[in-house]
Order: C-alpha cells, then sequence, then structure tokens
C-alpha cells in the first residue's frame, strides 16, 4: 500500500508540471495572439464595411451594363426586323 502512494504522488507531481507547463504555453500563446491582433486593428484600412461596398458597386456596374447591352440589342434586332403596317 505504501508502495502504490508513492506511485501516485509521483503521478500527481508529474501531472502538476504538465499542466504548469501547458498552462505557460498558453499564457505564450495569449500573449501573440494579443500582439498580433492589436497590430491588425490599428492599421487596417480595408475592412467588412469597405469590402462590401466594393462589392456592392461592383455588382451595380455589372447590372448596369448588362442592361445596357439587352437595351441595345433589343434595339438592334427591333431596327432589323420591324415592319411598319400601313393596312390602317
Amino acid at each position: 500500500m505504501d508502495n502504490m502512494n508513492k506511485t501516485t504522488d509521483e503521478n500527481v507531481d508529474e501531472l502538476r508540471q504538465r499542466l504548469d507547463h501547458m498552462k505557460k504555453m498558453m499564457a505564450e500563446r495569449r500573449l501573440i495572439q494579443e500582439d498580433g491582433s492589436s497590430r491588425n486593428k490599428g492599421n487596417g484600412f480595408i475592412d467588412g464595411s469597405l469590402l462590401g461596398f466594393v462589392f456592392g458597386t461592383a455588382l451595380f456596374v455589372i447590372i448596369a451594363v448588362s442592361v445596357y447591352a439587352f437595351y441595345n440589342l433589343y434595339n438592334a434586332v427591333a431596327k432589323k426586323f420591324w415592319t411598319i403596317h400601313d393596312e390602317l
């Protein structure tokens, strides 16, 4: 029984050391992430609202050019195949 207590004490000490080591690693990782995120927040010019505006403008231009092209296509086809009926 005494031998079992000695083994569990060693395991507990070993587990505590591992836990302390993991805590230190997580703290270092958190510091690195905080440094990186604060650096990016201050200097970031391109954010979600700017990208939304750019993509919205691009979508508007694409739709406007499509409407213009189909309007001109309709006029060209109408001019070529339009017949004037003078029967009335």
